[in-house]
């Protein structure tokens, strides 16, 4: 071979591992890229509805009742859900999450007392509370699906001469950025239902309740990727309940071949691994708390019971992220756990909940 052909072949050749490095490159950034592209967050949010009803579900005679409802209703304005609801909306800067589930999004409204209309005059919105704050904050959410469930109205007796009537409604929530392109992030379908199964009894004072609860389902895409999030907040009084409505949720929301993640407060004890949590992860949920801290307990609630200044020990993991299908957990995380940091300027717990968040790697 001439030593001009051979100059030319080996220039040939080094043209040719150029190029091939400088696509390998290519591919390797492209890649790197794409797995940017599908990095997906999430979170689950109890906000505490600021008291509880036991006593007045027991309550034996109407000035029982009506003496109960003031106290619930007193105890609620307390625990300072301004603050309280202003600490969640500092998790959900730090954490930044894609799509957010909000159980407890409680409405307190008043009217005149004994009056049979609806009371109306908005008095504690918490859903709304939240909205402002994120908003303070220059972060930019808003529900994408809301379904009230529980929504009674009692009068109060404060004193004999201060009554009014207290309307309390119970409201499961998603939230989702706003400030995301649709080709970023697009909601494409939602489903919102009731539970078939409700808690149902009967108060000596009040006669028959039922207890709905619900289910919301979000059908999205990151990215173009599509994925479902849902979000639940099941039974919690009586077990046997929460495990029929569990086992419908995985016959209904979970009946998808997308991705899938459930974030919510289940009312189903991990920690215990309880028969609520056997049907989760029967029905091929993974556990996102224990695939990326398999060391760590990861306890949710109750943070407290009854008084959002006194802090206990949690017992429970109430508040999961599960997933299922084409998609990889990253990470996750509690938030509003901490009694040293993270207690409002008052020194309350923000919820006798925590929350969980979660990172998710969408698969090609």
């Amino acid at each position: 071979m001439k030593k001009g052909n051979l100059r030319q072949s080996i220039c040939t050749v080094f043209i040719l591992c150029a190029l091939m490095l400088s696509a390998i490159g290519e591919t390797r950034a492209q890649i790197h890229e794409d797995n940017r592209d599908r990095d997906l967050s999430v979170m689950t949010r109890n906000l505490y509805l600021g008291t509880d009803f036991d006593e007045i579900f027991a309550a034996q005679t109407p000035e029982e009742l009506v003496a109960e409802v003031a106290e619930a209703y007193g105890e609620m304005q307390a625990g300072l859900p301004e603050e309280r609801i202003a600490g969640v909306a500092d998790e959900i800067q730090a954490a930044s999450p894609d799509l957010i589930g909000v159980q407890e999004a409680a409405l307190w409204r008043t009217g005149a007392p004994f009056d049979p209309s609806p009371a109306e005059n908005v008095t504690y919105d918490f859903l709304q509370l939240l909205l402002d704050e994120l908003a303070e904050r220059g972060l930019n959410y808003a529900p994408v699906a809301v379904k009230t469930n529980f929504d009674a109205e009692v009068p109060a007796v404060f004193s004999p001469t201060m009554a009014f009537d207290v309307r309390f409604t119970d409201r499961l929530v998603v939230l989702a950025r706003t400030d995301l392109k649709t080709s970023e992030l697009k909601i494409e379908n939602i489903e919102a239902h009731h539970f078939t199964t409700s808690l149902t009894f009967t108060s000596p004072t009040l006669g028959t309740i039922t207890i709905p609860r619900a289910w919301i389902a979000v059908d999205a895409k990151l990215r173009g990727k599509p994925f479902r999030f849902v979000t639940a907040h099941p039974e919690s009084f009586v077990q046997i309940i929460n495990f029929v409505q569990i086992s419908e949720l995985v016959q209904t929301a979970a009946n998808t071949d997308l991705p899938l993640i459930f974030a919510g407060d289940f009312n189903a004890d991990a920690a215990a691994n309880d028969a609520s949590y056997q049907v989760l992860t029967s029905a091929g949920l993974s556990d996102v708390w224990t695939e990326t801290r398999p060391t760590e307990a990861g306890l949710t609630w109750a943070l407290f019971i009854g008084n959002p200044a006194v802090y206990i020990n949690p017992t429970q993991r109430l508040d999961l992220v599960l997933m299922r299908g084409e998609i990889d957990a990253a990470a996750a995380d509690l938030t509003g756990e901490n009694p040293s940091t993270d207690r409002t300027p008052s020194g309350l717990m923000r919820s006798d909940h925590a929350g969980v968040t979660a990172g998710f790697v969408l698969k090609p």
